[in-house]
C-alpha cells in the first residue's frame, strides 16, 4: 500500500498539468480539499455523492454537466467535487470516503497493478489532447530536439514523460540518451523558453498550449491528430479522462453506480448536440472565473473531436495506454480489460436512454 501511494503521489503532481483552464497546474502543497457543489438549489431528500479530483479539468465535462444541469438530481443525487491539494484525489475512494474519482487511465492501471481493486466506469475522451510544442521555428520537428531539453511537468513517471519518450523514440531517437528531461512546472515553462533553458514542453490541456503558442510556440506532435498519433503510440484514440470508482462500491451498492453512470451519459448526450457557447456557459458554475478558458476549451474539443459522447474505451485505446504506462515507470504487468474497465453501467444507461 505504501508503494501504490507513494506511486499516485508521484503521478499526481503530473496530472496537475491536466487542467481544463489556465490556473495553476501543480497541486498547493494544501492537506484540505476544496469542494465546489452547484446545480439544483433545493437539495431536498437527494442522496450525497463525492467526486474527487487532482483539478477542475474541462475534460471531465460530463461529470460537472450532469451537477449543473440537474441530471444527477433526476436521479436521486447530488455530487460534490473536492479537489484535493498535497495528496492522491484516489485515495478516499478506495478508502470509501468518496464515491467517484476524475482521473487519468494510468491511474487505474497502477492502482489495479498494486491490489487496489478500481474500474473504470466512463471514459470522458476519446483523444489524446497533449501536444508537443518548440520554442519558436528553430524547434519544429523531433529531430531537431536532438541534445535538447524537453519539459513535461514534475515527474519521472508521469504521463506527459511517457508522451515525451513516445514521440522521440518514434523519430529513431532514444528519450533515455538524446533528450534530457527536466522537471519544470508547467507555469514555467514560458519563462525556462525564454531563457532557453528548455526547448520544447508537452501541453496537456488547450488552453495552456495556446499560451506557449501565442508567444512563438510552435506544435511539434499534436495528440488530437488521427494519423500522426497513431504512428507515435498505434492507436489513433486514446481514452485519457476517465471516471472511477472502487470494486468495493460496485459490489456493495450498484444501484447508486448506475444512477451516477445514467445521469453523466445523459450529460454526454447533451453536449453532443450542444454548442460550444451553452457547454462554456453549463459549466462556468463549477469553473469561477474561467469563462475564456472554457470558451476556448470547448471550441477545441468539438473542432478536434476530444470528447467522448459513448463513454467506452477503445481495444487500441487500452493497449495505448498500457504501453505508455509502462514507459513511464507506472507499472510492469499486462492487465486486461476487464480487469481496469466496468462498462455494463453504460450498457444499461444507454439501453434506457434509447429507448
Amino acid at each position: 500500500m505504501k508503494k501504490l501511494l507513494a506511486l499516485l503521489l508521484t503521478l499526481t503532481l503530473s496530472l496537475g498539468l491536466l487542467a481544463g483552464c489556465g490556473g495553476p497546474s501543480e497541486p498547493a502543497p494544501e492537506e484540505e480539499p476544496t469542494s465546489a457543489q452547484s446545480g439544483t438549489e433545493d437539495k431536498g431528500d437527494l442522496q450525497k455523492i463525492i467526486f474527487t479530483e487532482q483539478i477542475r479539468g474541462y475534460h471531465w465535462a460530463p461529470a460537472y454537466l450532469a451537477q449543473t444541469l440537474g441530471y444527477f438530481a433526476e436521479e436521486g443525487l447530488d455530487a460534490e467535487f473536492q479537489t484535493i491539494k498535497g495528496g492522491d484525489a484516489t485515495t478516499a475512494v478506495l478508502s470509501g470516503d468518496a464515491q467517484f474519482c476524475l482521473k487519468g487511465i494510468e491511474t487505474a492501471l497502477m492502482v489495479n497493478e498494486a491490489g487496489q481493486g478500481c474500474k473504470v466506469i466512463l471514459s470522458a475522451t476519446q483523444k489524446y489532447p497533449y501536444q508537443l510544442i518548440g520554442a519558436n521555428e528553430s524547434y519544429s520537428t523531433l529531430d531537431s530536439l536532438k541534445g535538447k531539453a524537453i519539459a513535461g511537468g514534475l515527474s519521472a513517471n508521469s504521463g506527459p514523460t511517457s508522451f515525451i519518450k513516445a514521440c522521440v523514440n518514434s523519430a529513431g531517437l532514444n528519450a533515455d540518451t538524446d533528450v534530457s528531461l527536466p522537471n519544470v512546472a508547467s507555469s514555467g515553462y514560458l519563462a525556462a523558453m525564454d531563457q532557453d533553458e528548455i526547448q520544447a514542453a508537452v501541453s496537456t490541456n488547450p488552453w495552456s498550449a495556446k499560451q506557449l503558442l501565442d508567444a512563438g510556440g510552435v506544435v511539434i506532435v499534436d495528440g488530437t491528430d488521427d494519423a500522426e498519433i497513431e504512428s507515435i503510440i498505434g492507436s489513433s484514440s486514446y481514452e485519457l479522462f476517465t471516471v472511477i470508482t472502487s470494486d468495493a462500491l460496485i459490489q456493495s451498492d450498484p444501484e447508486l453506480v448506475q444512477k451516477a453512470v445514467n445521469a453523466m451519459a445523459k450529460a454526454m448526450q447533451w453536449m453532443e448536440t450542444a454548442s460550444p457557447e451553452d457547454i462554456a456557459q453549463k459549466l462556468l458554475p463549477l469553473f469561477e472565473g474561467a469563462e475564456e478558458e472554457l470558451l476556448y476549451d470547448a471550441q477545441y474539443d468539438q473542432e478536434r473531436k476530444v470528447a467522448s459522447f459513448t463513454g467506452y474505451h477503445t481495444k487500441s485505446g487500452f493497449e495505448a495506454a498500457v504501453s505508455l504506462t509502462k514507459l513511464a515507470g507506472g507499472i510492469t504487468g499486462d492487465p486486461t480489460e476487464e480487469q481496469i474497465y466496468d462498462e455494463s453501467f453504460l450498457d444499461k444507461a444507454w439501453e434506457t436512454l434509447e429507448k
